[in-house]
């Protein structure tokens, strides 16, 4: 006669929870070719997929099987010249992104020319030079967009110390052009 005590039912409780928790932890198949036949696993000359642990202590060491790299399966030259012709017109379609980002730039250079000088006014903490709010690279880039109708992207202005937090004038490099910046008391 077969009893059931309290322990052996909450252990068949948990069972399935820890192979379910094994299985998580289990490796990927790797793909190997065979050499002789191994039974539950394949024939001589099958490229099969078998768990690396079977391969690295029982398969490989006894010369059944050989581990395949990914360059030693069969080829297909029809996807090799596809992906030599997209690799082709991606080289294209950047080189054309260049030359479109150096005339952008060349334009870019000559209209910030005619810049002279952006203001700024911000709140001033009280007897200091330092302000509330800073200038940063957003609020460059809206006011040559607001003022001069220049777009340029904000990653494109380079502070000396990231943004100007205090009063006075400012050197800003935009896009490899200097403009300058002067920072009063609203």
């Amino acid at each position: 006669m077969f009893l059931w005590t309290r322990g052996c039912q909450l252990a068949a409780r948990r069972q399935p929870i820890i192979i379910a928790k094994r299985a998580a932890h289990k490796k990927p198949s790797i793909q190997v070719e065979l050499h002789e036949y191994v039974p539950g696993v394949g024939v001589a000359g099958d490229v099969v997929a078998v768990r690396p642990g079977l391969m690295r202590n029982v398969l490989y060491p006894a010369g059944k099987a050989n581990y395949i790299n990914m360059h030693q399966g069969p080829r297909n030259r029809q996807k090799e010249e596809q992906d030599k012709l997209s690799a082709a017109q991606q080289d294209k379609a950047s080189s054309a992104k260049a030359a479109r980002r150096r005339e952008h730039a060349s334009n870019l250079g000559s209209t910030l020319s005619s810049v002279s000088i952006l203001d700024f006014k911000r709140a001033v903490v009280p007897d200091s030079i330092n302000t509330f709010g800073s200038v940063t690279a957003d609020d460059l880039a809206g006011k040559l967009k607001d003022e001069f109708g220049i777009t340029i992207d904000k990653h494109s202005v380079e502070f000396k110390d990231g943004r100007i937090k205090s009063l006075g004038e400012h050197q800003v490099v935009i896009a490899g052009h200097s403009v300058k910046v002067v920072v009063s008391a609203a």
